[in-house]
């Protein structure tokens, strides 16, 4: 964590050690990547020459309509999601996993995540690489983590997500993954882009899950087990400008929300020379702690009625307080709490 002096300082001293510079290189091209590969591919179509305009455009028509890896499971790479810069990111804040039980390999799960913070660093250190010791805490369990369909129109970009095993976030992605059984899982953040517009540092967390049932469906459709996890210090990585409910700014963001798919939350963290402002996130520990089980059965889609859904629902926002309420005193404010939401204009 950022020290106090830390704080006080505009600008980075000049001798940091080398294994410092590191952490901060890897979120510095974890932050420009897409833009990298977005800035190639235009590049490569309108101001390189003909073969690589005519490359180009194979590649898109290919991604259009041939490509269907972000939603079969990816062509996940464990070497590369064991590289030692993956290290140097988790080292950043740094990301700790905690286990909290054992899980057994022969049945899927879906890992609900939360918060979602502003970009669910947290999430993605912990799940899209094995730089927490996720495949050793728990071996046998295959989790992919799963983000939104735009992150893979990116040309390149998407290579890059599927090599570390992410893939879409459809109805249709997750039930692929599960039904192939035997440990086969998701990570889902369940908040989703609304909830980051409440991504603050706060005693309170709200979570947008109150009406959010559609994963509890696809976990009795496959019989997959629930697990809730919850990342302490997920919402302090970024300062957000105040957007309290029924604000102006929050109903402006909910109406480009709407229209565009995803939320524009004014937000800064640090630069890379200077502490103030920039979209580094700030060195902040990130504790996420992956909870009990709670068993699901199997049940035909045509059997899966309103009161089973809500049932399960009930049972996995319960599991999710109880692992919240164990473990807040030890890395937050032992009164905070969640407060469970829906729409963020609520």
């Amino acid at each position: 964590m950022e020290s106090s002096t830390t704080n006080d300082r505009i600008f980075a001293p000049l001798h940091i050690p080398w294994y410092r510079r590191c952490q901060t290189l890897t979120i510095v091209v974890w932050w420009l990547l897409p833009w990298f590969c977005l800035y190639l591919a235009i590049h490569f179509l309108f101001f390189h020459n003909w073969y690589s305009t005519l490359f180009m455009i194979l590649y898109i028509t290919w991604m259009v309509k041939f490509r269907t890896f972000p939603k079969t499971g990816g062509h996940r790479q464990q070497w590369f999601r064991r590289c030692i810069w993956w290290k140097w990111f988790a080292d950043y804040f740094p990301i700790h996993l905690h286990k909290t039980c054992d899980l057994s390999s022969d049945r899927p799960y879906i890992f609900g995540y939360h918060p979602h913070g502003i970009i669910a660093l947290g999430g993605f250190g912990t799940f899209a690489t094995e730089a927490t010791g996720f495949e050793k805490l728990f071996p046998g369990i295959n989790a992919r983590f799963l983000v939104l369909n735009s992150n893979f129109q990116i040309p390149f970009y998407d290579l890059f997500l599927t090599m570390l095993g992410i893939c879409d976030a459809s109805r249709e992605s997750c039930n692929y993954i599960l039904e192939q059984g035997q440990g086969n899982s998701i990570v889902l953040v369940l908040g989703g882009s609304k909830e980051a517009l409440d991504a603050h540092p706060s005693s309170k967390y709200y979570l947008t899950l109150k009406n959010r049932k559609g994963f509890i469906k696809v976990a009795l459709r496959n019989g997959a087990n629930l697990v809730p996890v919850f990342s302490f210090g997920e919402n302090d990585l970024y300062e957000q400008v105040s957007n309290p409910r029924g604000s102006t700014l929050r109903s402006i963001q909910i109406s480009l929300q709407k229209f565009m798919g995803y939320s524009l939350p004014l937000f800064h963290g640090r630069g890379i020379f200077q502490y103030k402002i920039g979209l580094l996130p700030i060195r902040h520990p990130i504790n996420t702690y992956v909870g009990e089980p709670i068993e699901v059965p199997k049940i035909r889609s045509e059997l899966i009625t309103s009161k089973l859904i809500d049932e399960y629902h009930t049972k996995y926002m319960d599991g999710l307080v109880r692992l919240f309420d164990k473990h807040k005193a030890k890395h937050s404010d032992a009164n905070s709490s969640i407060v469970f939401v829906d729409d963020p204009s609520i």
